[in-house]
């Protein structure tokens, strides 16, 4: 008889984050929900518990998330139901030292985890499944699956990163011959292609991966920033505005006539 499917909550600020996590728990057969950040976790898991239904087995906190206390729930987690075992993440500064890492496990929690960079998801992605299967006991890694999603993720960043850098180097020159009250700068995420309406998937969509890519390619974000915004247009000097053309003339009982543009003053 098989044992019974895990069941991981994921709590994620960052949408891109939270659905990683997702594809690659499933990849390993794992029951996953996705919670919003700004629930109330422990309510949730009361209300839960209260009805008798399932509770997960695992969940994934963000730490970032601004709406919760994350070493608060751990220890009111371990009070009440010390069988769920927390993973603590964080995305925006991705290395965690051991001291974070020994004051996280004294305030429950199971590990404090890095959170997924491009420049190296593959080692993370994988130490970080390695480890939460490896709390539950679970029987072996399935490489294969896992390959396959972290294979595809990648080719779906790539992807999106061809298609929305060069949209913002072409959006300014675009935009060129406005004014300054007409310019109106667009977010890199507005040149997505027609593909982000299709059918939402987790592991193909990619107007997901785009949401977040500004917090996996922070560098590259704020430079297609910058390339994107319309400069002022330059400051014109006095001197070379159009010189009035107007002579004056005398009249015979003294009088100036004074024309500017053919009009008489």
């Amino acid at each position: 008889m098989d044992a019974p499917q895990k069941l991981a909550f994921i709590v994620q600020t960052n949408r891109l984050q939270g659905l990683m996590w997702q594809a690659l728990l499933k990849s390993q057969k794992l029951a996953v929900i996705l919670e919003p950040a700004k629930a109330d976790l422990a309510d949730c898991i009361s209300q839960i518990a209260n009805a008798g239904l399932t509770l997960p087995d695992v969940i994934v906190l963000d730490t970032e998330a601004a709406e919760l206390n994350p070493y608060e729930f751990c220890r009111w987690c371990r009070d009440a139901f010390p069988k769920i075992q927390i993973f603590l993440t964080r995305c925006r500064q991705l290395h965690v030292s051991d001291t974070e890492r020994r004051w996280a496990k004294q305030q429950g929690a199971t590990d404090f985890l890095c959170g997924f960079d491009r420049d190296t998801l593959m080692t993370s992605a994988t130490e970080n499944v390695k480890c939460i299967l490896t709390s539950l006991d679970y029987p072996f890694l399935n490489e294969k699956t896992l390959l396959t999603v972290l294979l595809n993720i990648r080719r779906q960043l790539g992807t999106t990163q061809a298609t929305v850098a060069p949209a913002s180097r072409l959006a300014p020159a675009k935009r060129a011959g406005l004014s300054l009250a007409g310019a109106q700068t667009q977010p890199a995420e507005d040149a997505a292609p027609p593909a982000a309406q299709m059918t939402p998937d987790p592991l193909n969509d990619i107007d997901w991966v785009t949401s977040g890519l500004r917090a996996l390619s922070n560098g590259k974000a704020r430079k297609a920033a910058r390339e994107s915004f319309t400069p002022p247009p330059p400051a014109v000097k006095s001197s070379a505005l159009p010189k009035s053309t107007a002579a004056d003339e005398a009249l015979s009982d003294g009088a100036t006539v004074r024309r500017y543009r053919g009009v008489v003053y």
